[in-house]
């Protein structure tokens, strides 16, 4: 009798689990967002790459995940490396493409999409951002150019002292 039981709830647990699930990803569908965002979804998986970060070539790993019924795009990069870095990419309430780069720097500068061809998207700094330009280093511009669906490079510009500081490329190939 008690294996029975055991079983049966068991069972039952496991349905409840399985329909409570399925209940919660109902009436949920896709975001579609804007052309820029659409864009940068096509980036989900994984990338190598190799860049001049100031010490000569090295090589780098992202990461990129949708989340958030795909209204977002999560960016992980340096993967694995002390300085490991995350930007997020969302529309703003205006379908506008927003990221917020958490940085190595300690710093979260925000970048707003200021450009946009067939394949080539290009970000800088919002003035809403919470950066003091003059004085805090920071990733003051963004640019993704897409070369296939396999292949993209990346410029990554930032600033010291309120001036241009060094602008990084970066050649990825999706693994």
């Amino acid at each position: 009798m008690n294996k029975t039981l055991i079983i049966f709830f068991a069972i039952f647990c496991f349905l409840s689990v399985g329909t409570s699930s399925a209940i919660a990803d109902e009436g949920h569908k896709p975001y579609v967002g804007s052309k820029a965002l659409e864009r940068m979804k096509q980036l989900a998986g994984n990338w190598e790459g190799e860049g001049d970060f100031g010490k000569g070539i090295e090589k780098v790993k992202a990461n990129y995940r949708l989340t958030s019924a795909n209204s977002t795009i999560i960016e992980t990069f340096h993967m694995g490396m002390p300085h490991e870095m995350v930007s997020v990419y969302h529309d703003d309430k205006n379908k506008k493409l927003t990221m917020t780069h958490y940085c190595a720097v300690a710093n979260q500068p925000k970048l707003v999409l200021t450009g946009l061809d067939n394949n080539k998207i290009t970000m800088d700094l919002s003035s809403g951002s919470d950066i003091d330009v003059a004085h805090e280093m920071h990733i003051h511009s963004f640019t993704v150019e897409f070369e296939g669906p396999d292949k993209m490079i990346q410029h990554w510009t930032s600033y010291a002292e309120g001036k241009k500081a060094q602008v990084v490329k970066v050649a990825f190939t999706r693994q």
